[in-house]
């Protein structure tokens, strides 16, 4: 049942990460995106968008890979690396993973499994795996329209699903979750407590994700022995992530 709560944990965690793409196990590793309107001018004449440092074009996935380790040897931690090439097999899975949940509200199942095929397509993606269920996660996309809609989604899932179930494999997952305030060097950042409870037992994610241009950053740990903490951890990750990318 342990790890079946942190299967749970990390899957819910996904759907307010990537529309429902899963997390790891100490196994094996299934994958879990600024606002970008135009300035109006004084004379109401569009003013061109402000250039980003992070995200004006997509990553290759040997970028995001680079980048992610310049940060783990900078930061002296043990994480490990998992490329674009690794976790292709485990994303293309996730829109079938999808399709065996059941998950209530309705509203909370459209949300999850808005435009995921083209989103997994279109992106290039790495991962750092701190341990079992935490993890530092890069996606760049190919259009930022799929950053934009993310953001979105994440702020609807705020208003429509902040308590779902979820019932996989003839169980059923529990959540609640709430905003958190987090801040980030990126465009737009977006922070999250997710409870989740199974048969008896609760799991809680602490999950703070950074939006800018077409990136998504997100840095999730499940189950921190100081919240706050995990809170701050997570940002200065996200901030060494985005400074290495500005290189």
């Amino acid at each position: 049942m342990k790890k079946s709560m942190k299967a749970g944990a990390l899957l819910v965690a996904g759907v307010f990460a990537l529309s429902g793409c899963a997390g790891a196990d100490s196994a094996d590793v299934a994958d879990s995106a600024p606002e970008s309107g135009r300035l109006e001018s004084a004379a109401g004449t569009p003013a061109p968008s402000p250039s980003l440092a992070v995200g004006q074009d997509q990553y290759t996935a040997d970028e995001l890979e680079a980048a992610l380790t310049a940060v783990r040897d900078a930061e002296g931690t043990t994480g490990q690396i998992i490329n674009d090439a690794t976790l292709r097999p485990g994303l293309a899975q996730v829109e079938s993973t999808l399709e065996d949940l059941t998950i209530t509200p309705e509203v909370c199942s459209d949300l999850a499994s808005d435009n995921i095929a083209e989103k997994i397509d279109s992106a290039n993606v790495a991962i750092m795996q701190f341990n079992a269920t935490d993890t530092l996660t890069v996606f760049s996309y190919d259009d930022a329209s799929f950053i934009d809609r993310q953001v979105e989604t994440n702020a609807q899932q705020m208003v429509d699903c902040t308590e779902f179930q979820m019932e996989v494999s003839g169980q059923i997952i529990s959540a609640a979750a709430e905003e958190v305030s987090a801040s980030t060097d990126a465009v737009t950042t977006q922070a999250y407590r997710v409870t989740v409870a199974a048969a008896g037992q609760e799991a809680t994610t602490v999950q703070v994700s950074a939006f800018s241009g077409t990136t998504n950053i997100t840095a999730s740990m499940t189950n921190p022995a100081d919240a706050q903490g995990a809170l701050a951890t997570a940002e200065d990750l996200i901030n060494a992530l985005l400074a290495e990318l500005k290189k």
